[in-house]
């Protein structure tokens, strides 16, 4: 499994190019975010303050650096923490 940890770059809906670049759809409702180990983005969904339903990440409305609690976990490629705008591994 990935251990990386990266920081983070926002950028535009079609400018995902490497690891740790994110971007939200219009209404806030996914974050899409290239985790480390993963061959593409990834489409997470998201509510901002606590989530409450499974599969769904709570987002704590900040757009240049997120926080999602809780961790992300994509088997055998990369487990850990999007926090401030840095994925950080667990």
């Amino acid at each position: 499994m990935n251990k990386e940890s990266v920081d983070c770059r926002k950028v535009g809906f079609g400018g995902m190019e490497k690891v740790g670049d994110f971007t939200f759809d219009e209404q806030f409702n996914h974050i899409y975010v290239w985790l480390p180990g993963v061959s593409g983005p990834d489409a997470l969904s998201i509510v901002k303050g606590t989530a409450q339903a499974r599969r769904v990440w709570g987002w704590d409305g900040n757009e240049d650096k997120p926080t999602l609690t809780p961790s992300i976990l994509c088997p055998n490629q990369w487990h850990g923490h999007l926090i401030n705008g840095r994925l950080v591994s667990c």
